[in-house]
């Protein structure tokens, strides 16, 4: 039997987001072969009275699921940390994780959305990628769709997307963005000017020339290739709606480049129709 390492981390509070972020979870383990670890999100000590028969259901649910496919011995172990803030808890016991998935809300000490303080935190602070599962707009979408602006962290969000569309055999689009204010431009309309279609034109072969590699190592990925003058958050949140999972880098090349997260990497957590991926 192969050694097992590197778990895949699920914050779990016992709400149906948390439960959407196991069935996340036991899909990727399937594919990747690892173990879970379910961590009970706990409130002050005080375990609510339903939390640990949730818990336990969630436990089992995720184990039948393993069973079912082809690698019926991958455990499924439950934490239940004390004395210590969820994004403590989560960081300390995923210090060996390969992924953290949470759900996109929650309530209790998560209330109001795992897309707000705690899945930013961890996306800032965590060795590896963060999917905060969320369902999708399209419940039939396959697509990932993936952002790129030739930073570090968006050749990372490139690895983790071509390797879950080889996986998965999804479809996949890379989506390069930017933001132009010609002179009289109003809110969103403006003139294409010359510049701008010649700008858009060289922005196009660009992408083709970065991707060239990326496809020669991926040959099987049915990729498509977009490069439009539009913010890079609205153009992947306006992708989301149509897409399975939108991944973006930790960083990118913006504004707020002493972050660890992003503007557009912020902006695409709160506002995508569907999972997003923090990858790392």
């Amino acid at each position: 039997m192969r050694e097992l390492v590197h778990p895949i981390v699920v914050g779990y509070n016992g709400s149906a987001d948390s439960d959407r972020a196991v069935d996340w979870a036991v899909k990727a383990a399937q594919l990747r072969h690892c173990p879970i670890r379910l961590v009970a999100v706990l409130e002050d000590d005080i375990d609510p009275d339903w939390l640990p028969d949730r818990v336990e259901a969630a436990r089992q649910h995720a184990l039948e699921a393993l069973r079912s496919g082809a690698d019926p011995e991958l455990p499924v172990t439950v934490m239940k940390p004390r004395s210590e803030p969820a994004t403590h808890a989560l960081l300390r016991l995923a210090s060996d994780a390969q992924l953290i998935v949470l759900g996109a809300h929650g309530h209790g000490i998560l209330d109001g959305a795992l897309a707000g303080s705690v899945s930013q935190h961890l996306a800032r602070h965590a060795e590896c990628p963060v999917v905060v599962a969320r369902e999708a707009h399209d419940r039939d979408a396959r697509r990932i769709v993936v952002g790129f602006d030739d930073s570090a962290g968006s050749q990372r969000a490139l690895e983790f997307a071509f390797e879950m569309a080889q996986d998965t055999k999804a479809p996949m689009t890379v989506m390069h963005g930017w933001q132009i204010n010609p002179p009289g431009s109003v809110g969103m309309f403006m003139t294409l000017t010359p510049d701008i279609v010649d700008h858009a034109e060289s922005e196009d072969v660009a992408l083709r020339n970065a991707m060239a590699e990326w496809r020669a190592k991926y040959p099987d990925v049915d990729v498509e290739l977009s490069a439009v003058p539009l913010h890079p958050e609205r153009l992947l949140t306006d992708a989301s709606d149509h897409a399975a999972m939108v991944v973006v880098g930790s960083r990118g090349r913006d504004a707020f480049t002493g972050l660890m997260l992003g503007s557009v990497s912020q902006g695409v957590l709160h506002r995508a129709r569907c999972t997003v991926v923090i990858a790392r």
